[in-house]
């Protein structure tokens, strides 16, 4: 883009209704990409503020300034280096008074910002009331109140934007400017004075930063500074003061106490509402783990499993593409193609449109939908940060914590998605138990589905999930005897229920389903065009062959080697292969489930593999190669010598 284009920048806690900003601001013009030096990826987009167009950035969630995650130091960095021209803090105004030491830290860091004081809608539903121009007086900022969900004060939030852009904003200067006890106020004036560079931040809000370390901010400054002796001497300098970070917190939260008096009302005897005796029923371990039990068997088992990997393959790959589709594709070929192996590699058995698209648009794309409608779901209830809350404890027990949830609960819609999520975790050691968790013990959603139609017996269903829960456990123990048990203190921001808008959960489930398309249907037809070349190589034969040995080891037939090469290239698309298998009558109910447990644990997808590598380097990787492998295949053994028993082959039919 133009550099003359003024650039926005959309900060604020976690669950705000930034998102929903960017695309009210930006539409579909938005790309997705990591922000320069780091593995942390920024949504830029083009949007239009009244008559002027605009680049719009859509920041990590972030508390503060002084940035613990790499989340937050990516959103410091990004105000530190891009010199915004105009700063959008978005806030939960059910929340005021805990989010107005972040818009503290903004004002002093010199930003010219603009606070969108969002969910009033929710606010004024709880009996709050809130003097939005009093509080702008204070902060000498504009102050929109919002309910963007609904556009409510969107045209009022880019007027004022408008105005701060064209430098004609009716801002004040704060009339009460935060004070810092008088050691720690000397330690940071010197520490300014020693700055000689420019930033995009205030010289104070940088010396701020200093007090938590992090490589990337303090190369930069020392770039920036033209020497690293003055800043070691300026961070001991500031470390000499007595816990400066609590200090400067207290200090934030004395300062949104005085700016919230006259401003906020709360209502004198707050009602036990509906929704609280809600939120307190499933959070309480015995009928919050009855819940939990409840969404996992009807959202997951019954609608993703039965109906979306039942009902809804079945009607669109069984009547409309093998008994319509196929028939015409391969019909028009042998009419319009006298070529076999474009034939081939176009149609018939393995071919880029009766394979590729087949396994795409009538297998994996009706399980993609139903499981990103019903995670929509349960992510805009509120109900997620509970459930993270409810499984807290049993986390720890593996050196995580309860917000481990996130990721490993994307990871049953896509591990590929989910290790990124796995950067949102504290530190590093969690980020690489549940990356190793997430690839050896938690299946994709299109395989999850396809395996749990698979399984209709009890029985079977049992098995498999006894052996994954083992596979869970002894990842769990092995990933805490490689990377330790200690986990970071549990702090979890929990939103209030809220009924679920039909609109954004269609939109969202939309936008995620593109992205997932966009990103699987290449890999698809790649994995098409690979077989077609490996056939007419050679090397096809070979490398079925290869893997014929050890699964005849466990009972299964030659035939399935070549779902587990499909297992490597994608997951899901092993586990089509499998579905498709098991519709021939090849495999009897013990081989079934024999396949199904290992093809569960087996390697991690290419996709995935790869982000494994980007995230935490080829030393992980094959660490996680080879413990999948090995797992996989001996879970696979103790099914094998199981099913042999007579009682229980009897009982899998």
């Amino acid at each position: 883009m133009s550099k003359k284009t003024p650039l926005v920048v959309l900060v604020g806690h976690p669950n705000v209704g930034k998102s929903q900003l960017f695309n009210l601001l930006t539409g579909s013009q938005a790309v997705v990409s990591n922000y320069p030096g780091t593995t942390v990826e920024l949504a830029r987009g083009k949007g239009k503020i009244e008559d002027s167009f605009v680049e719009v950035i859509d920041s990590p969630g972030f508390y503060s300034l002084s940035a613990l995650s790499p989340e937050e130091q990516v959103t410091r960095l990004l105000l530190l280096r891009e010199r915004p021209d105009l700063v959008i803090q978005v806030i939960d105004a059910c929340n005021l008074g805990r989010m107005l030491s972040l818009t503290l830290e903004l004002l002093e860091a010199g930003l010219p910002l603009l606070v969108a004081l969002n969910m009033m809608d929710e606010a004024e539903a709880a009996g709050l009331k809130i003097d939005s121009n009093l509080l702008a007086r204070r902060l000498g900022v504009s102050v929109v109140p919002t309910a963007l969900v609904a556009r409510r004060g969107l045209k009022q939030l880019c007027r004022e934007a408008a105005a701060v852009l064209r430098g004609s904003s009716r801002a004040q200067v704060p009339r009460t400017p935060l004070c810092y006890p008088a050691v720690l106020e000397r330690q940071l004036a010197l520490g300014e004075s020693c700055l000689k560079g420019s930033y995009g931040i205030s010289r104070r809000a940088v010396v701020i930063s200093l007090l938590h370390s992090d490589p990337v901010l303090e190369r930069e400054i020392s770039t920036r500074e033209g020497s690293s002796q003055q800043l070691r001497l300026l961070r001991q300098a500031l470390h000499s003061v007595p816990d400066p970070l609590l200090q400067l917190a207290a200090a934030r939260r004395r300062q949104s106490q005085i700016l919230l008096k006259g401003v906020l009302a709360v209502p004198s005897a707050e009602p036990y509402s509906m929704a609280e005796r809600l939120s307190r029923f499933l959070v309480n371990p015995w009928s919050g783990g009855m819940v939990l039990a409840a969404v996992l068997y009807f959202g997951f088992y019954r609608f993703v499993g039965g109906f979306g990997a039942g009902t809804l393959v079945k009607l669109l790959e069984e009547r409309l593409f093998l008994q319509l589709i196929a028939p015409l594709l391969n019909r028009w070929a042998e009419l319009y193609l006298p070529w076999t192996w474009l034939r081939e590699l176009l149609v018939l058995d393995y071919g880029i449109l009766t394979l590729g698209l087949r396994y795409t648009v009538t297998i994996i794309l009706p399980i993609m939908a139903t499981f990103f409608l019903f995670f929509s779901l349960i992510e805009d209830s509120g109900y997620l940060p509970r459930a993270a809350y409810l499984i807290n404890n049993l986390m720890e027990k593996i050196g995580l914590n309860g917000k481990a949830i996130i990721p490993l609960t994307l990871g049953l819609g896509c591990g590929t998605l989910a290790v990124l999520a796995t950067r949102t975790l504290e530190s590093r050691q969690e980020r690489l138990q549940a990356a190793l968790l997430l690839s050896l013990a938690i299946p994709c959603s299109a395989q999850l589905g396809l395996i749990l139609a698979l399984l209709p017996r009890m029985v079977a269903l049992l098995l498999w999930l006894i052996m994954i829960m083992l596979a869970f456990c002894a990842a769990a123990s092995g990933g805490a005897l490689l990377f330790g048990r200690e986990s970071p203190p549990f702090c979890l921001e929990i939103p209030p229920l809220r009924l679920p808008r039909p609109g954004a959960i269609l939109t969202k489930t939309a936008a995620r389903l593109k992205w997932y398309l966009r990103e699987v249907l290449p890999l698809f037809i790649g994995i098409s065009v690979l077989i077609w070349v490996l056939r007419y190589s050679g090397l096809w034969p070979r490398l079925i062959a290869a893997l014929q040995p050890p699964l005849a080891a466990i009972g299964l037939p030659p035939e399935t080697a070549l779902i587990f090469f499909y297992g490597f290239l994608r997951r899901d698309y092993g586990a089509a292969g499998l579905f498709d298998l098991v519709r021939t009558g090849l495999l009897d109910g013990g081989q079934v489930l024999t396949a199904a447990v290992v093809l569960t644990l087996f390697v991690p997808c290419v996709a995935q593999v790869a982000m494994l590598g980007r995230e935490y380097g080829g030393r992980f990787v094959l660490l996680v190669l080879l413990c999948t492998a090995f797992l996989s295949w001996t879970a696979g053994l103790l099914i094998y010598y199981l099913t042999g028993i007579p009682l229980i082959m009897n009982l899998l039919g």
